[in-house]
């Protein structure tokens, strides 16, 4: 019988679906993601880049250990998620991922507001994943939880900051995880992406 040849690029990408349809429960497998070998038992060849269009389709999400990540089951905590079918739903506040004044970080905040939502004070948080060659989105940098009021502003807010390694253009994405407190809430979770010299 002969065997199947299949691009190391193909087969690694074939592996991570593999292992993202694996998820159980709603939480990533504990096997570490692929993407830190190719096929050949090679080093990691992917390297930060501008998203194409289209890629959202086949695009895989990365912890910041490397485990392939359930966007849809989980928040960015790995709690698992409910189905909610009683709630309110609250309006996650998000700005484009973006460099500091001084030009030596990156960040991006999140906030909320209350939606039709009764109270007044959610846990946020929020991540910032950068995309990366292999076709993966890759936590670079997540907030403390902060318990906020809704409105947003310099001090109701959360903010996840990265200092930049170089200039080069890249792709990111800053996602918001809105847990309203004492309220079944849809746990929106959005994002907002941008490309930066970064």
């Amino acid at each position: 019988m002969k065997g199947i040849f299949m691009p190391t690029g193909m087969l690694r990408l074939a592996i991570i679906a593999a292992l993202a349809s694996l998820m159980i429960g709603g939480a990533a497998a504990a096997t570490t993601a692929v993407v830190a070998r190719d096929g050949d038992g090679s080093a990691d060849t992917a390297v930060p880049g501008v998203a194409p269009s289209g890629s959202d389709a086949s695009a895989v999400y990365l912890d910041g250990a490397g485990r392939v990540m359930d966007m849809n089951a989980v928040n960015e905590s790995d709690t698992p998620r409910q189905a909610v079918t009683l709630g309110c739903t609250p309006v996650s506040g998000r700005d484009n991922p973006r460099r500091s004044s001084t030009g030596v970080a990156a960040f991006g905040h999140g906030w909320w507001e209350k939606g039709n939502c009764s109270n007044d004070r959610a846990k946020v948080f929020n991540c910032r994943y950068e995309w990366y060659t292999d076709n993966t989105w890759r936590q670079q940098a997540c907030s403390e939880t902060k318990t906020l009021k809704p409105g947003g502003g310099s001090t109701q807010r959360a903010t996840a900051r990265r200092d930049c390694r170089d200039t080069q253009r890249t792709s990111w994405r800053n996602h918001v995880d809105v847990d309203v407190i004492g309220e079944i809430d849809s746990g929106e979770k959005l994002m907002n992406q941008a490309e930066m010299d970064c």
